[in-house]
């Protein structure tokens, strides 16, 4: 869902206006947030984005969050037990 969500964000125009949260080992918490402006391609099974001049690579499973206006519009799904 993580490609869908975002490819859809992408055809209408809104990637930009949209953020995304991923577990980013060595991050305060490790998460990391980034806005949809940096994203530079988005593939079936990874996103890249551009920060600092350095393209970073994302596979879609480490995603955990996308938010549009400040509102989750896909959330990981976590399992109990």
């Amino acid at each position: 869902m993580v490609f869908q969500t975002l490819n859809k964000l992408k055809w209408t125009g809104r990637l930009g206006e949209c953020a995304v949260i991923f577990i980013d080992r060595g991050s305060p918490d490790d998460k990391k947030e980034i806005p949809g402006k940096a994203i530079t391609e988005v593939k079936r099974d990874h996103f890249l984005f551009s920060e600092k001049g350095d393209e970073t690579f994302i596979p879609n499973h480490r995603v955990l969050e996308i938010r549009l206006d400040g509102k989750p519009i896909w959330t990981r799904k976590t399992r109990k037990g």
